[in-house]
């Protein structure tokens, strides 16, 4: 069931990344607001009331993530973009996007590995130790979620340092 929301999904992180990038960060504020509010509803609807059960959560979590992609788009058309046009990029700008984003892309796999590793290693270790693995990879996944805004605000200011009037590349380590 939430599988039928990629689409939506896909589109409003391409819509919040856009946001995000012209320092604008109400429009996805807004989004995830009343995006939680319809899944919390949902939720109580239909797994409650109407006894649907995991299936109304898919059905809830799926209806927030289609509204939310909604608005961002709304919002972005707001701004004066057409956030309904596709267009494909040019090769020179699909390398300008590769050299930006092969080094996150590089560390991201190497933690994605890393993780598979140490979770793979304390599996064949037992329970008891594949128990404690869990408890503490939950513990760093719920840390680590404290630093994700830092960096979107940090990836929201890199555009104009890069290509924007206030360029210095030097000042940012690019060069």
């Amino acid at each position: 069931i939430r599988g039928l929301a990629w689409p939506a999904v896909l589109t409003g992180w391409v819509a919040q990344s856009a946001s995000l990038g012209m320092k604008d960060s109400w429009g996805p504020l807004k989004a995830l607001v009343v995006a939680s509010a319809v899944n919390g509803i949902g939720d109580i609807v239909l797994c409650r009331f109407l006894g649907y059960g995991i299936a109304g959560a898919a059905w809830a979590t799926m209806a927030s993530q289609v509204i939310a992609a909604y608005m961002m788009i709304i919002n972005l058309n707001q701004k004066g973009y057409n956030a309904f046009a596709i267009s494909i990029p040019l090769p020179s700008e699909l390398l300008a996007i590769f050299e930006l984003a092969a080094p996150v892309f590089v560390m991201m796999m190497s933690k994605v590995a890393f993780f598979t590793l140490l979770t793979y290693f304390a599996t064949s270790m037992g329970t008891i130790t594949l128990a404690a693995h869990q408890v503490m990879i939950q513990t760093l996944m719920m840390c680590t979620v404290w630093g994700e805004p830092l960096a979107q605000t940090a990836q929201s200011f890199m555009p104009e340092f890069l290509y924007g009037m206030n360029r210095n590349l030097a000042k940012h380590g690019c060069c």
